[in-house]
């Protein structure tokens, strides 16, 4: 039975990830999470989002940036595998003022670095395997293909630039002292709920707010609310996105997955979709109409952003979720399970 250390264990992939894994009941589970996101949150909305996880494992609260910290849970407990999920997620955030820019860069980068000295300080970084995800948005807007493989960094926010730091940080552990990695680039992850979720009823987080809510969130609300669905610009850029459930299945899978290098990159994406098209599949779903408004942010409107996924769709080893039945998935959610009160529910 192999060990496995979740960072973010909590948090939106994290708590679908660690239901997962405890219906499989093959591995002895330890989640690691401080619960900052709900004072991120708190600082931009004022509002927070809470939710019972009446899920059993062994939970550890902490600070991954507290350098003693990740030594003693790594040296109690000796991981086999380290999922590392943890992070300062949000673009926008991480943007709002030099305080929260310097913020996402030490949190971010400190994390990282612990947890890849602390195996090596601990004489595990040739028997443990580092499963991290990243973001897509390392490369920025620097290639046609974007391949599988080492990027430039060019990403175009202060949280995204942490990510590809994290990325050359792992590929120097890896080249230096043998350490393993499996690096999932993660895209736009949609979704409240795996196929395992929906057993129980239960949901991860939904945010709607500007700053850790997403397009595709922010158009499901504004159609249950009957309210236009609001396109900035002329919605022609072309993003990649995931279902939770085929991100949570990847990650299960990454654990034994035989890989051809010491450190691995799989950009973990299943469709191209641009924002135009997301508003429509919503609009249909909800029957609300769409408006074009004047786009707030300064990016090329036309851009494609095109992945090779080649790698990342053997490692999922099956048919993916469409983002299609995926919004047909949360609408119905709102619509029939919960009675929809954004305001109680949502951020």
């Amino acid at each position: 039975m192999s060990k496995i250390l979740v960072t973010g264990s909590e948090g939106y992939i994290g708590m679908p990830l660690m239901l997962e894994l405890i219906n499989k009941n093959e591995h002895q589970l330890i989640g690691v999470d401080n619960n900052y996101r709900m004072e991120w949150v708190m600082r931009c909305v004022g509002k927070i989002f809470t939710r019972d996880l009446p899920i059993p494992y062994n939970s550890i609260y902490g600070d991954l940036t507290n350098r003693d910290f990740v030594n003693e849970i790594i040296k109690l407990h000796k991981p086999d595998i380290v999922i590392h999920l943890a992070s300062q997620p949000s673009a926008p955030y991480s943007e709002l003022n030099w305080e929260r820019a310097l913020y996402t860069q030490t949190n971010n980068l400190t994390m990282c670095i612990n947890l890849l000295w602390g195996l090596r300080e601990n004489g595990l970084q040739e028997k443990t395997r580092i499963i991290f995800t990243s973001t897509t948005g390392i490369p920025g807007q620097a290639y046609k293909e974007i391949p599988e493989d080492a990027t430039r960094n060019v990403a175009g926010s202060w949280y995204h630039i942490t990510k590809g730091f994290d990325s050359d940080n792992c590929s120097l552990a890896s080249r230096q002292w043998g350490q393993e990695i499996i690096e999932l680039r993660t895209s736009i992850v949609y979704g409240i709920q795996t196929e395992l979720m929906k057993t129980t009823n239960q949901v991860t987080r939904f945010d709607t707010d500007p700053y850790f809510g997403t397009a595709l969130n922010r158009f499901v609300k504004q159609g249950l609310d009957k309210e236009q669905i609001t396109v900035y610009g002329k919605g022609e850029q072309v993003k990649p996105f995931i279902s939770l459930e085929d991100t949570v299945q990847s990650l299960v899978n990454s654990i034994d997955y035989k890989t051809e290098s010491r450190h691995s990159i799989f950009n973990q994406m299943t469709e191209h979709i641009s924002i135009k098209d997301l508003a429509a599949m919503v609009s249909i779903a909800t029957g609300t109409k769409i408006t074009h408004i004047s786009n707030p942010r300064i990016e090329k409107e036309e851009w494609v952003m095109n992945f090779k996924n080649d790698r990342f769709l053997k490692l999922l080893h099956r048919n993916p979720k469409t983002i299609q039945s995926g919004i047909s998935d949360i609408v119905r959610y709102f619509k029939t399970t919960l009675p929809y009160n954004y305001k109680s529910y949502t951020l």
